[in-house]
């Protein structure tokens, strides 16, 4: 009974993979060709354990560095097309939240204000700040997204300037449904089970429900990162909803651009925007779901144009 009950799960699972993978994704997407080999791996010791981190350092950096923070449960393989992009003229480094990837296990769910501490401290170690490499610009995607606000509320003698992305900006009722989905009650995808729905879930919407222009051997690499957060995946999420969001972005003094693609989290980027003192929006409809890939020529111009003329 049991295997039947899981065959029918997952048959459902893909049929409704199916009807999605439909969706437009977008003018500006495509193929995101090969990597060239550029990005590097180490670890930085940080307030919680060692962070995994990636890189891509240019043989000369003449612009500001910066650092990119993934959605929750993906790990900073999910910016390496971004990252060869940008880092030909400034180093680029992509981090692991604690718990996810290779990175330490933190001992309890951390909050959004620790999340932004170990990546803060990562960076001081690594060499960034005034008394060193000078500031970092930030980007985050999703939970990255959150964790860049507070960095950049709490940390303006670190962070230059922020990009934001798909921000889970959730307030009122959305919240408290949201809450109640990612953290009281838990979809399968978003922990461990005996029975591997787990494993189920998480293939349908990573390979089996991926945009159109990516490549099978990219979506199952980016599958299995998504494992590896295990029991803790759950955890970025009750930081996420447990967030004083409205009160970080309203003490950003920073300039942050706000790039808006037409994803789940449109309407919520766009309220974000609105609180943001020195921001920069920029409406992007040309990219849908998959846009660090299937987008990454697109935003990465995108990110240079404004980046690069007050650098």
């Amino acid at each position: 009974m049991i295997s039947i009950a899981r065959s029918l799960c997952t048959l459902l699972l893909l049929t409704v993979a199916a009807l999605a993978q439909e969706r437009d994704p977008g003018s500006a997407a495509k193929p995101p060709g090969e990597l060239k080999g550029l990005v590097r791996k180490g670890y930085v010791d940080s307030t919680m354990g060692q962070l995994h981190y990636r890189t891509v350092t240019p043989a000369k950096a003449t612009r500001t560095s910066i650092a990119f923070l993934p959605p929750n449960p993906s790990t900073s393989l999910y910016f390496v097309y971004m990252m060869e992009d940008l880092g030909t003229d400034r180093d680029a480094i992509a981090f692991d939240l604690p718990g996810y990837g290779a990175s330490d296990k933190p001992k309890a769910p951390p909050s959004m204000e620790e999340y932004a501490a170990a990546i803060a401290t990562g960076l001081e170690r690594l060499g960034y700040g005034e008394r060193g490499k000078g500031k970092v610009d930030i980007t985050g995607y999703h939970t990255g997204a959150y964790v860049a606000i507070q960095l950049l509320a709490s940390r303006p003698d670190l962070f230059g300037r922020g990009v934001l992305l798909g921000v889970p900006f959730w307030q009122g009722e959305r919240l408290d449904r949201m809450r109640k989905r990612l953290v009281d009650e838990r979809p399968a995808e978003e922990g461990v089970s005996e029975d591997g729905r787990h494993v189920d879930a998480n293939w349908t919407s990573t390979v089996v429900n991926r945009n159109k222009y990516m490549p099978l051997e990219r979506s199952n690499d980016l599958f299995v990162e998504r494992l590896r957060g295990g029991v803790v995946t759950w955890w970025a999420y009750a930081a996420d909803v447990n967030f004083d969001a409205p009160k970080a972005l309203k003490s950003i003094t920073q300039p942050v651009l706000v790039l808006n693609t037409h994803g789940d989290l449109h309407p919520e980027t766009k309220a974000t925007a609105e609180l943001i003192r020195h921001v920069t929006y920029v409406d992007v409809p040309e990219l849908t779901n998959a846009i660090f890939d299937v987008g990454h020529e697109f935003l990465s111009a995108k990110m240079r144009e404004y980046l690069d003329k007050s650098n």
